[in-house]
């Protein structure tokens, strides 16, 4: 009986040797802090006033109504959210923003909903997980962006219930 019960235990040793390692082990995740780019510095647009750098802004990202969705893409043919609002930036005014809505975010100017003019960005909690979306300001109650995957860049009013309810913050660099 003693020898019977010894394949079970090597199955069962083997079958444990065989499990995943965790997902973030402590070494790992103590070196993943220490290499985390720094929060982007605050970026003020001073070359150009904010009315006639918004104009100039909407002018140039009103061309791209109609580009093809493409995650990561940040050329005129395909944009992701940051990447269409990044090209637009630098084609229009040239300035150069961070490349993720998050960093956008980190580096604008915080300002109230019904401060928004044309050029400023709005960003959108659309993950679960904080800032994962912007888009570029119109006026008139109208932002531009790049919503998903299968889309194109589009206009959409910041009263749509689903932006409504999303909407995390209305920022600057002017």
């Amino acid at each position: 009986m003693k020898h019977t019960a010894l394949p079970f235990i090597a199955a069962a040793l083997l079958l444990a040797a065989c499990g995943t390692a965790p997902k973030h082990p402590k070494t790992h995740a103590a070196r993943t802090q220490t290499a985390r780019t720094p929060a982007p510095k605050t970026i003020r647009i001073s070359h150009i006033g904010r009315t006639v750098g918004g104009q100039e802004l909407m002018l140039h990202s009103l061309d791209l109504v109609g580009t093809p969705y493409r995650w990561g893409g940040s050329s005129d043919t395909g944009f992701d959210c940051s990447g269409m609002v990044q090209y637009v930036y630098k084609n229009a005014i040239g300035v150069n923003l961070p490349r993720s809505s998050r960093d956008m975010a980190a580096a604008s100017r915080t300002i109230s909903p019904r401060e928004l003019q044309s050029g400023d960005l709005v960003f959108f909690n659309t993950s679960g997980r904080g800032i994962s979306h912007v888009g570029l300001y119109l006026g008139g109650g109208k932002f531009l962006h790049a919503p998903r995957s299968g889309s194109t860049v589009q206009t959409e009013s910041l009263s749509t219930p689903y932006y409504a309810k999303r909407l995390v913050k209305a920022g600057t660099f002017f």
